[in-house]
């Protein structure tokens, strides 16, 4: 574990991963919840969406610290990951509170 946190390049490219990863079970999830309005698969979506948060801003932090080429690819890639979810979660938001108007 040790290791894995010793070279930026790494966990960068395993905050990526796990990005994907959370993106996937938030859009699996997502058509159950609807279809069978079950409470489980809401709960599933709010903690994909908390730690799609905090590991797409670790792999931020640790993509500052790439030395080379790929820095620019990293940090582009997880800050547009955030502002996709930023952009999700204001969305949710404006739908929810149009719908309670």
């Amino acid at each position: 574990m040790g290791n894995l946190f010793k070279q930026a390049s790494n966990v960068s490219k395993n905050a990526f991963i796990a990005t994907l990863i959370l993106y996937i079970v938030i859009v699996a999830s997502f058509i159950p919840s609807i279809v069978f309005a079950g409470a489980f698969f809401a709960i599933v979506i709010k903690i994909a969406a908390a730690l799609l948060i905090l590991v797409t801003i670790l792999g931020m932090i640790y993509s500052l610290f790439i030395k080379g080429s790929q820095k620019f690819l990293f940090l582009l890639l997880h800050a547009a990951s955030l502002f996709i979810v930023l952009f999700s979660i204001s969305a949710f938001m404006l739908a929810k509170s149009a719908e309670l108007t």
